[in-house]
C-alpha cells in the first residue's frame, strides 16, 4: 500500500469514526444497550462497532482494485470477530466466565456464547495463520498467538481506557518485532482511537467485546504476518502466562499493586472516591 493510499484511508478513518461515534452511541442506548460498569455505573456497550467502519473505508477499495491475500485476511478478521463480539455483548451470559468456564461448557454437551467466540476465533486464527505458516510447528504457534491476542485485549476491557493502552502499548513492541512493515493494518484505529478514547474514559461507553475483539485480531493479524517466530513464541509463552493467571487471579488487583502499572491504567481516567478492585466481566 502506497503513501499516497494511506493518507487517503487515514483522512477517511478520521471522517467516519467523527461521523458514526455519536450516532452509534445514540442508537445503541436507544436499544437498551446498556451494562453496568466496574463501579456499578450505567455505561453503553459495543461501541468497538465505531471501528468497523473506519477499517471498511480504504480496505474495500483496496480490495477491489488489487486483490491480496493481506487485505482479504484483513477484511475477515475485522468483520469475523467483530461480529462475534457483537453476538457476545447481546447474548452473553456472565455466569461462564474464562476460557476454562467456556470450554468446560462445551464438555458438558452445552454451549454458551462466549463458546462459539472462542471457536471462531480459533477457525480464524488458524486460516489466518495458514495462509502466511504452512511449517506445522510454525501455524500453530501463530493460530494459538492469534487467539491468545484476541482474548488478551477482551481481558483488558474491565477500566476505562485499559484495553486501548494496552493495544497501543501491544502495537509499539509488535510493529518494532515487524521492522515497520505493513502498519497500514493500524492505520484506521490509530486515526480512529483519539476521537474515540474521550467517551470511554468520561465512563460514557466502553469497546465491549465486539471492540476488544477487533483490537486484539488485528494485532494477531499483524503478528502472523511480519512477527519472526522466536519473538512470536516468547510472546506466546507471556500470554499463555497472563491467560492462565488471569483463571484464578484478578488482573486488576495485579495492576493495582504495582505503582508503574497502576499508574498507567488510572492515567485519564476520572477521580473517584471507593474503587474498587473486583473484575465484573
Amino acid at each position: 500500500m502506497g503513501l499516497i493510499e494511506q493518507i487517503v484511508w487515514l483522512a477517511l478513518s478520521i471522517l467516519a469514526t467523527r461521523f458514526f461515534v455519536p450516532r452509534l452511541f445514540k442508537m445503541l442506548k436507544s436499544r437498551g444497550m446498556v451494562v453496568m460498569n466496574y463501579r456499578g455505573k450505567p455505561v453503553v456497550i459495543s461501541m468497538g462497532l465505531a471501528f468497523l467502519f473506519p477499517c471498511f473505508a480504504g480496505i474495500i477499495s483496496f480490495i477491489v482494485s488489487k486483490p491480496d491475500t493481506s487485505y482479504m485476511a484483513f477484511l475477515l478478521v475485522v468483520t469475523a470477530l467483530a461480529l462475534i463480539g457483537f453476538i457476545d455483548d447481546v447474548l452473553g451470559d456472565t455466569a461462564v466466565k474464562g476460557i476454562k468456564g467456556h470450554v468446560g461448557t462445551l464438555f458438558k454437551g452445552n454451549i454458551s456464547t462466549g463458546g462459539i467466540k472462542l471457536i471462531i476465533t480459533a477457525l480464524t486464527g488458524m486460516y489466518v495463520s495458514w495462509c502466511y505458516h504452512r511449517e506445522l510447528m510454525a501455524w500453530v504457534v501463530y493460530a494459538l498467538l492469534f487467539s491468545l491476542f484476541v482474548n488478551f485485549i477482551n481481558l483488558m476491557d474491565l477500566r476505562p481506557g485499559r484495553a486501548i493502552k494496552v493495544f497501543m502499548l501491544s502495537v509499539i513492541v509488535i510493529v518494532t518485532l515487524g521492522g515497520f512493515s505493513n502498519i497500514w493494518m493500524f492505520i484506521p484505529l490509530l486515526a480512529s482511537l483519539p476521537f474515540y478514547i474521550k467517551g470511554e474514559m468520561e465512563e460514557r461507553y466502553m469497546l465491549g467485546d465486539t471492540g476488544a475483539n477487533l483490537l486484539g485480531g488485528i494485532i494477531g493479524l499483524y503478528a502472523i504476518k511480519e512477527v519472526p517466530f522466536v519473538p512470536a513464541a516468547v510472546m506466546l509463552t507471556a500470554l499463555i502466562s497472563i491467560h492462565v493467571i488471569a483463571e484464578y487471579h484478578s488482573l486488576s488487583k495485579f495492576i493495582e499493586s504495582i505503582p508503574a502499572l497502576r499508574f498507567i491504567d488510572q492515567l485519564g481516567r476520572l477521580k473517584v472516591d471507593g474503587d474498587t478492585n473486583v473484575d465484573r466481566a
